[in-house]
């Protein structure tokens, strides 16, 4: 009969064996300590770890699902059974797990990945997409980020058919996406499949104008906008081919430095989008707004400049007679003034 004493250190030498690569052994001892029914649960679960790792995985998905139907510690069993059931494709069950998990560990990010890519390659597409969102909080770039990384994943893994499948998920959250038409193009150029990649790539060119306006705003186009969709909106940049839209890639480009704290990249940024297109407003204001917090700690110098870009924007904004934004530059050009004086 065993003792605790006895089981531990029965434990430990198990332990030994599988970290010097001694597998069998390992099971041996393991299926003894079965036999004797001592602590069920830890040496199950012990020895469905062990099958799994050598890829015996019916052997472990038995020992796990004991665990779950006879044990009263049975946790850990449904998280190994969860990634086990994703990993050997068994989709379905894998979600039905994930519930259960996510019932107890509702914050748990890894299952709950697990369950939407479980979703997605059992082709339940508007599920999948309903629980992406749910997950990034209605943010698509944040979703379309998170597939992307997905996508590389199982490119590495040459895994292309779960990749195709990803790059469909985007598709149908944002139709027409060039990075993703751009990465299903090179999939196809991977798998040997030349004519369509080349034609995929013919319409990311015919597209891609059309996407972009679509996509991104003339008006206020630096607004409401996080870095997460600036950097994928500056990463469409390589699709332009005849340079249709230099003047809001500058734009978007100084709105980013100026989020991220690169004052004077910003400042260069806003004056190439000005130099680009003059008739512009967008391009004065954000040069003011870069000048104004430049004049604050580095030259005085740049008040004047940041006055002479409010009014310039205010200019364009009488002859558009965009009478609100007229306004709006007043109160900009008084709090800059007013701002001066407090000095």
């Amino acid at each position: 009969m065993l003792d605790n004493i006895k089981y531990l250190m029965s434990l430990k030498t198990v332990d030994k064996n599988i970290l010097e690569g001694n597998f069998e052994l390992a099971l041996k001892k393991l299926n003894f300590l079965i036999k004797e029914d001592y602590k069920p649960s830890i040496t199950y679960l012990k020895r469905g770890k062990l099958c799994k790792k050598i890829l015996m995985y019916d052997y472990a998905y038995s020992d796990f699902t004991y665990i779950i139907g006879h044990c009263a510690q049975k946790k850990e069993a449904f998280y190994e059974r969860l990634f086990l059931n994703y990993e050997i494709a068994n989709y379905y069950e894998a979600i039905t797990d994930a519930n259960t998990v996510l019932s107890w560990d509702e914050d748990n990010f890894d299952v709950k990945r697990i369950k939407l890519l479980s979703l997605i390659f059992s082709s339940q597409d508007s599920i999948a997409i309903d629980f992406i969102m749910e997950i990034f909080d209605f943010h698509k770039y944040k979703a379309i980020h998170f597939l992307f990384n997905e996508v590389a994943l199982t490119l590495a893994k040459d895994e292309y058919n779960r990749s195709m499948r990803l790059l469909e998920i985007i598709d149908l959250i944002d139709k027409d996406n060039p990075i993703k038409l751009l990465k299903e193009a090179n999939i196809y150029g991977l798998i040997g499949n030349k004519e369509k990649q080349k034609e995929i790539i013919s319409k990311i060119e015919s597209i891609f104008p059309k996407y972009f306006v679509s996509h991104f705003r003339f008006s206020d186009m630096y607004q409401d906008k996080d870095l997460l969709e600036i950097s994928f909106l500056l990463e469409l940049e390589v699709f332009d081919k005849q340079g249709l839209f230099l003047y809001p890639f500058r734009v978007l480009e100084g709105y980013k430095n100026y989020l991220e704290g690169h004052i004077i990249d910003s400042k260069e940024c806003f004056e190439k989008a000005i130099t680009i297109n003059p008739a512009k407003p967008e391009g004065y204001v954000l040069l003011a707004q870069t000048l104004q917090l430049m004049s604050g700690y580095d030259s005085p110098d740049y008040r004047i400049q940041a006055e002479e870009s409010y009014k310039k924007a205010m200019e364009i904004y009488q002859k558009e007679n965009l009478l609100e934004k007229v306004e709006d530059m007043k109160r900009q050009l008084k709090h800059l003034n007013s701002s001066l004086n407090l000095k």
